[in-house]
């Protein structure tokens, strides 16, 4: 009896183990479920909320914000300005006239810039100074040379018949009426037929001037010539650039239409020897500098060859500087060719005091 009840118990405890071992496991199994799940609802609630909050208008939020205003400090500006102007240079001072109390004079009013001479010149003419430069220029007849060079740019200035000056722009100013050719030998008088021709005449040695002249011109000047008897003709209307091609063309001017008989009266006006003319169509060319070469006074045909008076002749160039940006300086040159006349040096000498220039007296070459 007693193996039988120890053999019932050993049988029973092994089932009591086996149900609640797999109790626990169940329950296990069901609280890890349930964790899941609560995540798992509330990740997909969040993930709606996100979803929502992204969709939906931001709230309007109001911000004030408070501006700081400093009054200026008068004191420190003053100090800071104070200090601004002791840092820059001091002005340079030179000799001045001083003056404690109005004088019976007045200083002369300062220069007008020649703003027209500095206008640039036609890109056109640039490119045709090189083709020449390139090609030469040769055919200026007579032995003119085989080209002109132009300026050095060194600042030497413009010179005729020993008169220097500096200027962007110049007119020659050439008397050829019958008393420059005749008194040296090259025209007769009587006939006005010319004796000599070209370089054989007394009168080249005004031609080499002019030439030289043109010869020295820089590229960024202008140019004009004028010649004068009974009328007054210019060569170009206006001032032309120095460019090599203008200046081979105004050489051969001068070599061969620079002569007697070559500016008669002309359009029914009066002739003469008619500096007013002359001056008159320097006056439209406008130049910043003229040099005027002539060997006596005006004259006109209507008055009976008398003179014209120099005043009448100082009111034209008075009258050409009126309304004008600046004023043209004119130099003249006594070109004597017969007996020294004290009231032609006079005249010449009024015309270059009245304009700033200079005056000079040249003894013609003599008769051949």
């Amino acid at each position: 009896m007693g193996e039988i009840a120890i053999s019932v118990n050993e049988g029973k405890s092994p089932g009591k183990e086996n149900v609640s071992g797999h109790g626990r496991r169940g329950l296990l199994v069901s609280i890890i479920i349930g964790s899941i799940a609560v995540h798992l609802a509330a990740l997909v609630v969040f993930g709606i909320w996100v979803i929502a909050r992204y969709f939906a208008d931001p709230p309007a939020e109001f911000e004030v914000r408070e501006i700081l205003k400093i009054p200026p400090q008068s004191r420190e500006h003053k100090m800071n300005m104070a200090e601004h102007h002791s840092l820059t240079p001091k002005p340079a001072f030179s000799d001045r006239i001083l003056s404690q109390r109005p004088l019976d004079f007045a200083l002369p009013d300062l220069p007008m810039i020649p703003v027209d001479q500095m206008l640039p010149i036609d890109p056109s003419d640039l490119i045709s100074d090189q083709i020449n430069s390139v090609i030469g220029s040769a055919g200026m007849g007579e032995g003119i040379g085989e080209g002109v060079s132009g300026g050095d740019g060194s600042g030497d200035g413009i010179s005729f018949f020993g008169i220097k000056d500096q200027a962007r722009s110049v007119v020659i100013m050439i008397d050829v009426s019958a008393s420059m050719f005749g008194r040296t030998g090259d025209l007769d008088y009587g006939s006005g037929r010319l004796l000599r021709k070209g370089r054989e005449q007394s009168f080249q040695a005004v031609r080499d001037e002019a030439l030289k002249l043109v010869e020295s011109l820089d590229i960024d000047m202008r140019f004009g010539i004028i010649r004068w008897s009974g009328s007054a003709r210019s060569w170009q209307e206006q001032l032309v650039p120095a460019t090599t091609a203008n200046k081979v063309a105004a050489m051969r001017h001068i070599q061969e239409e620079v002569d007697a008989n070559s500016a008669r009266p002309t359009g029914g006006k009066p002739g003469g020897t008619r500096h007013d003319y002359a001056l008159k169509k320097l006056f439209e060319l406008r130049p910043e500098v003229a040099f005027l070469l002539s060997d006596g006074n005006a004259t006109a045909s209507d008055r009976g060859g008398k003179e014209i008076p120099e005043k009448e002749l100082l009111d034209i160039v008075e009258a050409g500087g009126k309304n004008a940006a600046y004023s043209t300086r004119i130099h003249t040159i006594y070109y004597v060719t017969g007996s020294d006349k004290r009231s032609e040096e006079r005249m010449l000498r009024a015309l270059s005091r009245k304009t700033g220039g200079k005056f000079d007296k040249v003894k013609a070459a003599p008769r051949r």
